[in-house]
């Protein structure tokens, strides 16, 4: 989508980064925004720290996103 014009962010598991930037690179994507964020586990994670780190991914999220707008929304 971002060859298309539009604003785009792909969300990475840490022990995926590699492998999709391999991918990326292969698509002639080198450059692609990801997100590269550690592996969830709500289930044995405490609701505040899984809700922290969902802001904190949510706001890296619009931050790559208006890079590629030049700020603007």
């Amino acid at each position: 989508m971002v060859q298309q014009g539009v604003p785009t962010v792909g969300f990475i598991h840490e022990p995926f980064e590699k492998l999709a930037r391999m991918q990326a690179k292969q698509l002639g994507m080198a450059n692609a925004p990801l997100l590269i964020y550690s592996q969830d586990l709500p289930s044995k994670d405490p609701a505040d720290f899984v809700l922290k780190k969902a802001e904190g991914i949510a706001e890296q999220v619009v931050n790559i996103l208006l890079s590629q707008t030049g700020g603007v929304a």
